[in-house]
């Protein structure tokens, strides 16, 4: 079962916010959890700072200390800093011990207000855990029984132990609070993300709908195309590419339409001009069977004509076919222009001589153009052939550039065209009080066309009518 596109801009929605969110969660967790660490850190050095303090001023060279009042001064000096620090660090400094060691980390003094210093496996554990650190200045992570501590080692200024060593601070806290807010920070978070990507989702279904809408619309329209309903049309307003392609199915629909039309035009047209010749040839044949002609050799002269006239348009019409649907039918190279237009002349000047026409050529440039030699010979020979069936006496020849482009110019000196005939002089199988088989002028636009030129036809000011012609001249 095919998947529509909604269904697959939903899910690729829902994919990239899904990934998007778990990036961005892991990494605010691994961030968040780093910051709080580092200020806890920052503020377990103030803490030691205070403690140092006060432990330098009460103490000093001191024998006889209360350290139990030492204790609870001390407690509220740190309870009046902790509670201007943030709530995730106000949890941790409350959750500080300290103790006094010696220089040897022999326990001067231990603190009993928390829990941890209560076990005295716990401080023979933490002493030997801080005898193992390389830098007692800086804080160190240590782990014991599951937990994880931040531990720092300070040296008291004119403190003396028992043994007449110098005495140190040893100040510990656990990182649970810390790793509790982070955790309750990132179930917030995730609890966010959650409403948002549901949010987003329900943006999503509607954004995807609104794409794939159109682009349904657009499927029936190609539907209804190929059964060659060309007049329905879609109006999509989206002002972004989806109208754009609406409005080029319309465009196409009605160049399909006009094609059409076109073809089946052809088709009349050549049944019909190929149904004249077929009657005639059967006409005079049943005549030479049935004994009604005197001399047969008239009758057998009209089926030879009508059959070479029958052949040429049939020739024609194939030629006319592989013009519009064969790629390959075409050999381009580069020419000079000039050269070409002399050979069209060269080949058509007998049958101007046998008319009574000149034929002048006033060549402003040669330019090399990228062409079908052979095609194009018999594209300028079909235009120079109507000009001498037209013509009283002289055809003219011109070229010169234009921009980007070599034009050339074909005009006579005869009556010129009808408003009528000049809308369809390129149309097939039309033929003017002159012509032949209707289809010179028709394969000639489709040469010039495949050339990446243009051809058009009008009256001249002076007499006579004119085509003009435009080929693209590549860049040097």
């Amino acid at each position: 079962m095919k998947s529509s596109i909604t269904r697959k801009i939903i899910l690729s929605y829902f994919l990239l916010i899904f990934l998007s969110f778990m990036v961005l969660s892991l990494l605010f967790n691994v961030a968040a959890r780093t910051t709080m660490e580092n200020q806890a850190k920052d503020s377990m050095l103030q803490d030691m700072d205070i403690i140092k303090t006060e432990l330098e001023k009460v103490i000093g060279n001191s024998r006889a200390v209360d350290y139990r009042n030492l204790r609870e001064r001390i407690k509220d000096v740190l309870q009046q800093n902790i509670y201007s620090r943030p709530r995730f660090i106000r949890l941790s400094s409350l959750e500080s011990d300290w103790i006094l060691v010696s220089t040897d980390l022999k326990l001067i003094f231990r603190d009993f207000s928390t829990k941890g210093s209560k076990n005295s496996e716990f401080l023979t554990q933490l002493l030997e855990e801080v005898k193992k650190f390389d830098n007692t200045n800086k804080i160190n992570k240590i782990t014991i029984d599951g937990t994880d501590y931040f531990v720092t080692l300070g040296q008291l200024e004119g403190v003396r132990a028992k043994n007449n060593m110098n005495a140190s601070v040893l100040l510990y806290i656990t990182i649970g609070p810390v790793k509790q807010f982070a955790s309750s920070m990132f179930r917030g978070l995730i609890l966010a993300i959650g409403v948002t990507g549901l949010i987003a989702v329900v943006f999503g279904v509607i954004f995807a709908r609104s794409i794939a809408k159109p682009i349904i619309r657009l499927k029936q329209r190609a539907k209804l195309l190929s059964k060659r309903d060309f007049d329905t049309r879609v109006v999509i307003n989206t002002g972004d590419e989806l109208e754009d392609l609406a409005n080029t199915l319309d465009d196409m629909a009605s160049e399909l339409k006009e094609y059409d039309i076109s073809q089946k035009r052809f088709l009349q047209n050549a049944s019909h001009e190929l149904k004249t010749p077929l009657m005639s040839i059967q006409g005079y044949a049943e005549g030479i069977r049935d004994g009604v002609f005197d001399d047969n050799d008239e009758a057998l002269n009209i089926i030879t004509d009508e059959s070479i006239r029958m052949k040429k348009l049939v020739e024609e019409i194939i030629f006319l076919s592989k013009l519009e649907t064969m790629e390959d039918f075409y050999v381009f190279v580069p020419e000079r222009l000039n050269s070409t237009l002399g050979k069209s002349v060269e080949k058509i000047r007998s049958l101007a001589l046998k008319n009574n026409i000149d034929i002048s050529i006033n060549a402003a440039s040669n330019p090399l153009v990228e062409m079908d030699r052979d095609k194009l010979i018999q594209a300028f020979i079909n235009v120079l052939g109507n000009c001498i069936r037209y013509a009283s006496s002289a055809i003219g020849i011109e070229t010169y550039p234009e921009g980007k482009n070599a034009v050339i110019r074909i005009y006579d000196d005869g009556n010129g065209f009808s408003e009528k005939e000049v809308q369809k002089v390129f149309e097939r199988f039309y033929k003017g009080k002159k012509g032949n088989t209707g289809l010179g002028l028709a394969i000639t636009k489709v040469i010039i066309e495949k050339h990446g030129g243009s051809i058009s036809v009008n009256n001249r000011e002076e007499r006579g009518a004119e085509f003009v012609i435009c080929l693209p001249v590549p860049n040097d």
